[in-house]
């Protein structure tokens, strides 16, 4: 780029041209010098009373992270831009921070989402390369695998490797000091790794220590089969989780190898496969399992028939259940399997009072009464069935045999009246709620579901939604992605800039990738909106950028073009800026982004931030230039009336190896149209065009045509139409004679062209006359609508 910045110097000279400099977005304001005999007196110090009563400025929060996050985050950073890594025993800190808000003994293990595990990956491979993860405490390695053992964490690979390089370091370690892997470092391994989509490797290792430990010490069972069963199932792996139940033969007890039984029979449940669950379901009952963990395989069995309409199946295990006298727990499957086949709220009265009257046979210590589980059961089934009404006449059910609802009930109200969008009912049914003990969070999920559903009705004032989202945040529970994309569109709305800050600061960085993405789509969603104002668009992308330091280039792209439909040419550039300075090579402009931009600014004509963005792309070192970024720069600038600066673009394209396009040859005829004595340009590119032996079509001749016209040749030019017309057999239409009509300098040109066109081709001009005129807004002179626009 060097190169061609010297030949745009010299040509602005050797053409007396000005050279523009406005490369500054913020030029500095000069005040103008006082001439020598004015003696500058120094400013009075002004203080306003009225100040005392301005409110503080508010200053927006802190970014509410996990210990530890930020320090990783910085390290990541600094890798990524191959800059001097922060200190091993500060990454170790910040990795220690962090793990352990993530462990808790009494409480379980916290979730890492997706993004802070990719921090923590390069963290722990950089500690691993300088300081040696083996090193550390073996009861410190154990507890960060044991971070990993939650459900959440089972989506991405990446927590396999983690899982992968702690336990390596484990290993190792033991192997440093000569003492053998302990059953408690394995089964922590296993747990974790199963947890994670790991369990063939999980099992391997099962087996690889079973047999280490029978042969050196005596057989003992490793009590860790239940996971990896579970791990299987969850994995969908079929084949791997029927051979399990060989390797269960070798290493377990009998024990896991019922345990092994049922789970096989829910994993075929979970499939939906009914041929198989039926199989394994009669396995079951030939092997001598607890009542209740069978009970419960029987209604899993009664939930797939429902699920599946298939009655024979559901009659099967209720056949099974009546058989012998039925417990409490399959009373209730009874119900709910009552319920799933359509009867009605008093078909299921009449059946708890045969269930009570069937007491009077049974000891009073196993009396089947019909409790709260009962009911939740009973309304949890219609509100999957999506039937408001029967939810409605069970809890009345429940009513009138003194069955109180709990919190459960209640939720399940709120859910279904939700549903039918009745939100002063679940708002009604909300306030009943707040009498319940919430102490496990069992609202957390209904409750952001309310709150999306009053932001999104219009008829809710702010002040009820914000009591309700208040109460969620005094108790710390969480908020869902979809529910701060909703509380931020909705301050966004009343220009509440700052509480959309300290809403996304609170909330976001917990958020996993798909959540993170799932706010910064609303919000770009939000800036692109015709109905959204240009101020609300600006701070919506401000705090995208501040926030969202990951957006993609190509979602960056969309609001540069929005600000452009604005009429906010200076915002436009701010956007791309924004991409010219940041880090990551996804975000930084391409080619393809430069001719976005240039485009944008050529629409609008505005040629103080044409050369900002020439003058950064004359230093850009990451962009080679091609004829389609010539192309636009040849566009931008005849549109910002500089057309001897677009000609010398051509001059580029010619002399490049790529070489021109067809859309560079109409963009030079469109700069030779608007150029001083941009005929004789015209006519060597013409010239050079017929040379190479180029179809000329009629789009062509038309943009040459018009270049001869606009520098007021118009004889000249119809003489050479009406040349080609009779030698080359060029079709006349609208585009051609428009784009003479349109080129035309002056009234008496447009009437020469106007009267050769009326007497040689008059339904051709008739056609145009249907198309219609508009105002020129260069020469506020009338043109034909006809579509001269040209595609960089």
């Amino acid at each position: 780029m060097r190169s061609h910045l010297n030949r745009v110097v010299f040509r602005k000279l050797l053409a007396s041209e000005p050279i523009a400099h406005r490369g500054c977005l913020r030029p500095h304001q000069h005040t103008p010098p006082c001439p020598p005999h004015i003696q500058v007196l120094p400013r009075a110090q002004r203080r306003f009373f009225m100040n005392i009563f301005k409110k503080p400025q508010r200053v927006a929060s802190e970014p509410r992270m996990a210990p530890g996050l930020e320090k990783m985050m910085e390290y990541s950073k600094m890798e990524r831009l191959s800059a001097r890594l922060p200190p091993p025993e500060d990454v170790l800190k910040a990795v220690t921070d962090f793990l352990h808000s993530k462990w808790d003994k009494n409480n379980g293990t916290k979730a890492i989402p997706d993004v802070h595990a990719q921090h923590l990956l390069r963290c722990l491979n950089y500690l691993d390369q300088h300081l040696g993860l083996s090193t550390l405490e073996p009861d410190m390695l154990r507890r960060w695998i044991e971070v990993f053992d939650h459900r959440a964490h089972r989506k991405s690979s990446i927590y396999r490797e983690l899982v992968g390089l702690l336990y390596n370091a484990l290993c190792q370690n033991r192997l440093q000091i000569s003492e053998r892997l302990t059953m408690k470092d394995v089964n922590v391994y296993i747990k974790a790794m199963c947890a994670v989509g790991g369990t063939e490797s999980a099992r391997d290792e099962a087996i690889k220590y079973g047999r280490n430990y029978s042969d050196t010490v005596g057989y003992k069972p490793l009590p860790s089969w239940e996971y990896i069963i579970k791990g299987f199932a969850r994995e969908r792996n079929e084949q791997e989780l029927l051979c399990t139940l060989e390797h269960i033969d070798e290493y377990a007890t009998e024990g896991s190898r019922k345990m092994a039984i049922e789970r096989i029979l829910s994993f075929y449940l979970n499939e939906e496969n009914i041929e198989k669950a039926t199989e394994w379901y009669n396995k079951v009952k030939e092997h001598t399992v607890k009542v209740e963990s069978f009970q419960r395989s029987q209604r899993k069995l009664l939930s797939l028939s429902m699920h599946t309409s298939n009655s024979k199946l559901g009659q099967l295990v209720i056949r099974d259940i009546t058989a012998g006298t039925p417990t409490k727990y399959q009373w209730d499957t009874m119900l709910e399997w009552a319920v799933a086949t359509g009867k009605g709220a008093d078909e299921i009265d009449r059946m708890i009072s045969v269930m009570e009257r069937a007491n009077q046979s049974l000891p009073k210590d196993e009396w089947r009464i019909p409790d709260t589980r009962t009911l939740n059961l009973l309304v949890k089934v219609a509100v999957d069935r999506k039937d408001p009404y029967l939810a409605e006449r069970l809890i009345s059910v429940g009513g009138t045999r003194n069955i109180q609802p709990d919190a459960l009930t209640l939720i399940y109200q709120m859910q279904y009246r939700l549903a039918v969008k009745d939100v002063d009912g679940a708002l009604t049914v909300y306030k009943h709620l707040q009498s319940h003990d919430l102490s496990k969070n069992d609202d957390v999920s209904v409750v952001n579901e309310l709150i999306r559903t009053m932001c999104a009705s219009g008829r809710q004032d702010f002040d009820s939604i914000m009591n309700v989202a208040a109460d969620l945040s005094d108790r710390q529970a969480p908020f869902e992605p979809e529910t701060v994309s909703a509380l931020s569109v909705l301050h966004l709305s009343r220009d509440e800039v700052h509480d959309v800050i300290d809403l996304i600061n609170t909330h976001v960085y917990s958020f996993d990738m798909a959540g993170r993405a799932s706010v910064q789509s609303t919000l770009i969603d939000y800036c692109l909106r015709p109905s959204t104002t240009t101020a609300q668009a600006w701070d919506t992308y401000i705090i995208l950028k501040q926030v969202f330091d990951d957006t993609a280039r190509e979602q960056r792209v969309k609001v540069m073009n929005d600000f452009f439909r604005r009429q906010r040419p200076d915002m436009a550039v701010h956007v791309f800026n924004h991409m010219r300075a940041h880090t990551r090579q996804d975000t930084i402009p391409t080619v393809d982004t430069y001719v976005a931009c240039l485009s944008g600014i050529g629409k609008l004509r505005d040629e103080e931030s044409l050369e900002v963005v020439y003058n950064q792309l004359k230093l850009d070192f990451n962009i080679e230039p091609n004829t389609h970024l010539y192309n636009a720069l040849m566009k931008a600038y005849t549109s910002c009336e500089a057309p001897r600066t677009a000609l010398g673009f051509w001059d580029d394209i010619a002399t490049s190896l790529e070489g021109p396009n067809i859309n560079s040859i109409h963009l030079a005829m469109r700069a030779c149209e608007d150029a001083p004595w941009g005929d004789e340009k015209a006519r060597k590119i013409w010239v050079k065009l017929r040379r190479t032996g180029i179809e000329l079509d009629q789009d062509l001749w038309a943009s040459y045509a018009a270049a001869l016209v606009g520098n007021g040749h118009v004889e000249n030019a119809i003489s050479s139409l009406e040349e080609a017309h009779v030698e080359q057999g060029l079709d006349m239409d609208t585009l051609v004679i428009g784009s003479l009509y349109n080129a035309a300098p002056g009234q008496v040109k447009k009437g020469v062209v106007e009267a050769w066109a009326k007497e040689r081709y008059p339904e051709i001009w008739a056609a145009l006359e249907d198309i219609g005129t508009r105002v020129s807004e260069q020469t506020q002179l009338p043109e034909f609508k006809i579509d001269r626009e040209v595609e960089a």
